[in-house]
């Protein structure tokens, strides 16, 4: 009996070994292939920088950058293994004892509260296993461990490890860690700094420095003492590093810098490359941005768009506070924030508290900024608490954070409630009350140091100053302000290597992703019609063509859709912006004043067909609408590709193609891609009508070998082959240099000349070409212009497309923008004037006959022509062409 008993435990016994075995042996078949240190390719963290080397964003899943074994500090190699695993280099993969304290702490508090996994088991789990918690996956990463230990060196492990682990805050290995945390390289990290990373990998978010600073230090004080435990360092050092106090820093946000360009970057990236490559790889992307302009147009934009959302009315305060507990409650978070906004440093004391940020002002600053905190510089928006409303004197008290400040009611004559039917120079408030009131929660811009009002101070001599002033030296210079609600986009390129400067596609990436400055096709208006008197040129037209401005009436086939404004689909009767006609008038001065009546007169000579095709060669793709309307702005296209156009006649009619990224190479340093154009994000728009022009230039060049005895067409005449005027032997050449050349004279006279609707631009101080586009109802204004140098376009109006204002036109509410754009764009750049081509001759002519000057013109205009066509002292053109251009078309 004993005996069968015997035989019966030892048969069980043996079928569990076997069972054993064959379960060890099938997980052990189930394990991935082993990992070497050759075939590690984790996710990295791909770089963006601009044309001069600055780093201006990140493409990532896993922000991380390899470091070699070599380059890691023994130091910090030694706080991972008194945290981790501190017999690594005795095991062989596993430690049975520190599981079995591990299962024995777990039991006593009855839930998991310390591992037993060593430093390789980690490794395997993280490179080649799942998370998952379960018996099954904890014998496979032992298993796998084993098998890693016997192919890898102590070494080759934790140069995986190190590179591989988390640390919270998007931060994947130990350099990436060292720069989003100290923002220095692991290197240069102190013993305090390496055991606080030490700590992370157990709970990043939990003992986080930048999020829980006290859970972080008792995790770094346990560090440092196991590190003194086990030898690696004396617990004299150990102290002395418990007793430093250590700077940890907020993640840096790229965002801020240009991120609809990055976004277009990306997409561009991705279409090209594939999404892994550009998330994963860790590529170095160099691209055309130049951060410096591209921080000034955002800069420029925000601006415009604020003073613009100004003079369409107050949308009253943020809230409004009556208790003065409730005010002293909302200055005290008003000044945390302004202080946390402050500085991305933050300071970890002894005690695992983070100092209190103390904002300070050198002497220099205190001098010259006396009522300004530290955290509130000159020109930021910042929100304070109405204290006190005064009529009499037209002043409204305002609390901010540790100061105070006056707005006058001369800077705040626009908050009237919002109207856009109303300009807002004929709305004005005559006192504070009519928009403030005690209590109300407002955003406010500080303009000035010290507060100053004129008339107060220095009234007429029939008013006398008034009594009770306040102290006006102790308070700063405000403005009543609001975020904008109106959109805009603005887009540069460099006229000498085509790279995209500077790109903004709205006012908030945040609120919206869509560009507008690339996605957003909208009515053009006015800006169109530089395309149209180009074409025009080539048409037998010059700058001294008399025009015929008077009213005219189109009907039927002369109608347009209602929808856009263009009047009854019936009838359509256009008219000047003013309402009024001039009678004749040139060519150039017609563009010069935008008058809509001798456009549509050009156009319907031209014929739309010609316009249309003459568009589309210098870049547009977008739909456009055949009919006379055409002219004057009616169809809808992208900023970015009427910037284009305008750049082209600033080149003198060479191809523009956008550069966006100069070169994009792969960790190792090997190029991947050169030069990406911009247009490559529009293939499919550009593609067909590209190819299209190539076959007719090609086949126009080849029928001027068969016809080369036969006498060419006089140039720039009416009855020139319309294909010589914009086909060459260079397929880049679009359009003729002298033909650009001239717009550009003209365009500078929209600019320069006293009746230009441009002349807002003059401000830049540079010699610079441009053209304002307005729509009715002023949905959309415009502005596009180029210097030698730079071509920038802007554009603003509502995604929904409503008014922006009574009397807001292109030179009005976009070109404001465009100032201040390239006043900053062209700091440190020379003066320069656009070149001349050959085939250009100037003459001086008279601004209202367009014949050459006499002694009795009483406004003379230098003119650039191109040679041939210059005027003489009779009229230059034939007596049926003077009539038609002359011709009233409503007789």
């Amino acid at each position: 009996m004993l005996k069968k008993i015997l035989l019966f435990f030892f048969a069980l016994g043996l079928i569990g070994i076997l069972s054993a075995y064959l379960i060890i042996k099938s997980v052990q078949a189930s394990l991935p292939q082993l990992i070497t240190v050759k075939d590690y390719q984790p996710l990295l963290v791909s770089q963006v920088y601009d044309r001069n080397g600055k780093k201006i964003g990140e493409f990532f899943r896993e922000r991380r950058t390899l470091v070699p074994y070599g380059k890691i500090p023994k130091d910090i190699v030694n706080a991972f293994l008194a945290a981790e695993d501190d017999q690594f280099f005795q095991h062989k993969g596993i430690n049975p004892q520190a599981i079995f304290r591990a299962a024995l702490a777990n039991l006593r508090a009855g839930r998991s509260v310390q591992g037993g996994s060593t430093i390789t088991q980690q490794v395997a789990k993280t490179l080649l296993l799942s998370s998952e918690k379960t018996l099954t996956r904890k014998l496979r990463d032992i298993l796998l461990a084993i098998e890693m230990e016997k192919n890898l060196s102590k070494e080759d492990i934790l140069y995986l490890y190190l590179n591989q682990i988390y640390f919270g805050q998007g931060a994947y290995g130990i350099e990436q860690a060292a720069q989003t945390y100290y923002r220095k390289p692991v290197g240069k990290l102190t013993l305090p700094e390496m055991a606080i990373l030490a700590g992370l990998p157990q709970a990043p978010s939990g003992y986080s420095p930048v999020r829980n600073p006290l859970r972080a230090k008792e995790r770094q004080i346990y560090v440092l003492r196991r590190m003194a435990d086990v030898g690696f360092i004396s617990k004299e050092q150990a102290e002395a590093a418990i007793k430093e106090p250590i700077k940890v820093y907020v993640r840096e946000n790229y965002e801020e810098y240009a991120p609809f360009f990055l976004e277009t970057v990306r997409q561009l990236l991705v279409t090209q490359l594939g999404e892994d490559m550009v998330l994963d790889k860790g590529l170095r992307i160099h691209t055309s941005l130049d951060l410096n302009k591209q921080l000034a147009a955002q800069e420029s934009v925000l601006a415009g768009l604020k003073a613009l959302d100004k003079r369409q009315g107050y949308r009253g305060p943020l809230k409004n506070l009556s208790n003065e507990e409730d005010i002293k409650e909302f200055l005290k978070e008003a000044q945390k924030k302004l202080v946390s906004d402050y500085t991305p440093e933050r300071t970890i004391l002894p005690e695992g508290k983070f100092a209190d940020i103390v904002p300070t002002k050198d002497a220099k600053a205190s001098k010259e900024h006396p009522l300004l905190p530290p955290y509130i510089k000159l020109n930021d928006s910042v929100q304070g608490v109405v204290q006190k409303v005064d009529d009499t004197l037209g002043l409204v008290y305002v609390e901010l954070p540790e100061t105070r400040g006056l707005i006058d009611i001369d800077s705040m004559t626009w908050a009237r409630k919002p109207d856009t039917e109303t300009r807002w120079d004929l709305a004005v408030i005559k006192k504070p009350s009519d928009a403030l009131k005690k209590g109300d929660v407002i955003l406010v811009k500080v303009v000035g140091d010290k507060f100053a009002s004129n008339r107060l101070q220095s009234p007429s001599k029939k008013k006398q100053v008034p009594q009770n002033l306040p102290e006006f030296d102790k308070h700063l210079a405000l403005e009543l302000d609001q975020e904008p609600q109106v959109e805009g986009a603005l887009i540069s390129f460099d006229q000498d290597n085509q790279d995209v400067l500077a790109m903004v596609g709205g006012s908030n990436f945040a609120k919206s992703e869509f560009n507008r400055a690339i996605q957003a096709p909208r009515q053009t208006g006015s800006a169109f019609k530089a395309i149209v008197y180009a074409s025009a040129l080539d048409k037998g037209y010059t700058p001294a063509t008399p025009i015929m401005d008077a009213p005219i009436v189109y009907e039927e086939g002369g109608s347009a859709d209602d929808s856009e404004g263009q009047g009854d689909p019936k009838v359509w009767k256009p008219s000047n912006h003013s309402k009024s006609f001039g009678g004749d008038i040139l060519f150039r001065n017609a563009l010069v004043k935008s008058l809509n009546i001798p456009t549509v007169k050009i156009i319907e000579d031209l014929g739309v067909p010609w316009a249309m095709d003459y568009a589309k060669r210098l870049g547009i793709y977008s739909p456009l609408n055949p009919d006379f309307t055409l002219a004057l702005g009616s169809s809808s296209v992208t900023l970015y590709e009427m910037t284009k156009v305008f750049a082209e006649f600033g080149r003198l009619g060479k191809r523009l193609s956008p550069m966006l990224i100069h070169k994009v190479e792969d960790a190792n340093g090997k190029a991947l891609l050169q030069t990406v154009t911009l247009d490559s994000r529009f293939e499919k728009e550009i593609k067909a009508i590209s190819e299209d022009f190539e076959q007719r230039r090609k086949a126009y060049l080849e029928s001027l070998n068969e016809t080369d005895k036969q006498a060419e067409p006089k140039k720039n005449s009416k009855n020139a082959k319309p294909d010589e005027n914009i086909f060459f032997q260079d397929p880049d050449q679009l359009i003729r240099p002298t033909t650009a050349y001239v717009m550009t004279t003209l365009l500078k006279g929209v600019v320069e000349d006293p009746g230009g609707t441009g002349g807002r631009a003059r401000a830049v101080g540079r010699e610079v070409a441009g053209k304002t586009g307005s729509t009715n109802n002023y949905y959309d204004a415009w502005f596009i212009g180029y210097s030698p140098q730079i071509a920038t376009g802007v554009w603003v109006g509502f995604d929904k497309e409503k008014s922006i204002g009574k009397g807001e036109v292109g030179g009005r509410a976009a070109l404001p923008i465009w100032v201040d754009y390239m006043k900053a764009a062209h700091e440190g750049l020379p003066q320069m004037t656009f070149p001349v081509p050959e085939g250009i001759v100037f003459a001086n002519i008279d601004s209202e006959t367009g014949k050459l000057a006499s002694a009795g013109t009483k406004k003379i205009l230098r003119q650039a022509f191109v040679e041939g066509t210059e005027p003489t002292l009779s009229n230059g053109n034939s007596e049926d062409a003077t009539d038609f251009y002359k011709q009233d078309l409503s007789e």
